[in-house]
């Protein structure tokens, strides 16, 4: 991964709350939370989360 190149972070209304999404080109992690404040408060700790998981290496994948 290009660490020079941003995840994208979104927050957008949902029926059961505020959908926080933080994606890049090989995952991405999603929360839903009860206000937009709640949600946007949140993407600091989400974001650490993600470059934690940006970190880890790549694990071989077997088929099924």
């Amino acid at each position: 991964m290009n660490p020079c190149v941003f995840p994208q972070v979104s927050i957008a209304p949902t029926p059961k709350g505020w959908l926080l999404t933080i994606q890049n080109e090989h995952f991405s992690v999603m929360q839903v939370f009860r206000t937009a404040a709640k949600a946007q408060k949140a993407v600091g700790r989400m974001m650490e989360f993600f470059d934690t998981m940006s970190a880890q290496p790549p694990r071989d994948r077997e088929a099924a």
